[in-house]
């Protein structure tokens, strides 16, 4: 049985319609929340693959937890393991291969077009048009880490996922479902209504039908292509 490492770092940023995906193949899932305290393993060596998920802290912040999720990093880095990052794991992924993580222009918070690269289109997002629709939560960004390529980028941001080794960084999240945006906008309601003068609420909630629907889709092509690097 293949086991896989999955870090939170928000009790409400978890795996998602990945879930069952990942279940429904037999993984092994070991889940540690470390932001709340739980332990993360010394060595990444026994475990097939790894996900980083999301969380409001920043990268540039002094918090324990985030230097030990990035060593772990290191190590999948050096040993090829198989690894993807998403939104603050994407840029965990960008700090510890050496890129810069700083704050963005603007945060994003709701549905985004992304436009996949042609590398995107051949790699993690194989299966899936030119461009798509995503949901983003996100205020930090990042530039591309040396030896890495990009696979999505956006008007905003020009690099929005990245490949560098075996580690996939995205910026955006294709795992929610409805129930995640709807528990999401209530858990960080604060973050939200310091940014209403330009991010339209209505809009974000219009789109839990359609808009989810198609993200669900995009899962089930990201995590086809990822198992595909999974020894």
């Amino acid at each position: 049985m293949k086991r896989l490492l999955v870090i939170q770092n928000a009790r409400c940023e978890h795996l998602g319609t990945l879930q069952a995906l990942f279940e429904s193949d037999d993984f092994r899932i070991d889940r540690s929340i470390a932001v709340e305290g739980d332990s993360l393993p010394n060595t990444i060596d026994d475990y097939s693959a790894m996900i980083i998920l999301g969380g409001p802290a920043s990268v540039y912040e002094d918090h324990k937890y985030l230097w030990d999720e990035e060593k772990l990093i290191q190590q999948a880095l050096a040993g090829k393991i198989p690894t993807l990052g998403i939104c603050l794991g994407s840029q965990l992924i960008a700090k510890a291969s050496g890129g810069r993580v700083y704050r963005g222009l603007k945060k994003e918070i709701g549905w985004y077009s992304v436009e996949l690269t042609d590398d995107g289109m051949n790699d993690i997002f194989r299966g899936l048009e030119k461009n798509i629709l995503v949901f983003q939560w996100h205020g930090d960004t990042y530039d591309l880490p040396n030896n890495a390529i990009t696979l999505a980028k956006s008007e905003l941001y020009p690099v929005q996922a990245f490949r560098v080794g075996n580690a996939i960084g995205i910026q955006f999240h294709l795992e929610v479902s409805r129930d995640m945006i709807i528990d999401w906008m209530e858990q960080y309601r604060a973050e939200v209504e310091a940014v209403r003068h330009y991010i339209d609420t209505n809009a974000i909630m219009a789109g839990l039908g359609t808009n989810v629907h198609a993200l669900n889709e995009y899962t089930r092509v990201l995590y086809q292509n990822f198992k595909k690097l999974i020894q």
